[in-house]
């Protein structure tokens, strides 16, 4: 099980690493032209991924909490709140490398920790592997916002099929 997780977060992450590096390859200013889509900028989706990603590492990494108090609320809005500051005027470069040390993190905990665990969330309940796999879907969600965002601005997007990352890793 532990491996199947570690190997659907290595897709995330380097999904998300092809996304930024092709980004990295157009104008700056691509990724802060506001259109009419899901988020206003690129830039604004690649900030919401990493905020997510980093909240649910904080709460995965904590073991979540079990109820809804005003102190756990608080709490995960000056989280969320200290992840977005770490985004803001950020570059694609420096967004890239955000993700990359985020990534590193990741991954140690993942590789320590019983995948199996329960992690609270007030009422609910998951596991560890099963809030990873939400992640994941979540990535590949945005980065396909972002593919779409790309063709609206009449450029293309970076391919990050889970099966070319399978061909890659065979080839490589």
């Amino acid at each position: 099980m532990k491996s199947y997780v570690l190997e659907q977060y290595n897709y995330h992450a380097w999904a998300t690493e092809k996304v930024c590096a092709h980004l990295q390859e157009l104008p700056e200013e691509v990724c802060r032209t506001e259109i009419q889509s899901v988020f206003p900028t690129i830039h604004d989706v690649l900030a919401h991924l990493y905020v997510i990603d980093c909240g649910w590492l904080n709460l995965l990494s904590g073991k979540g909490f079990t109820e809804m108090t005003p102190e756990n609320i608080e709490e995960l809005k000056v989280a969320t709140e200290r992840f977005t500051k770490q985004t803001e005027g950020k570059s694609v470069e420096e967004m890239r490398m955000l993700f990359a040390e985020l990534s590193v993190t990741f991954r140690a905990f993942l590789e320590q920790e019983d995948l199996e665990e329960l992690c609270s969330y007030g009422a609910f309940q998951a596991r560890c592997a099963d809030v990873v796999q939400h992640v994941v879907n979540h990535g590949t969600y945005h980065r396909g916002n972002i593919t779409a965002m790309l063709r609206q601005l009449g450029r293309t997007g970076a391919q990050t099929d889970y099966t070319l990352y399978l061909y890659l890793k065979t080839v490589q």
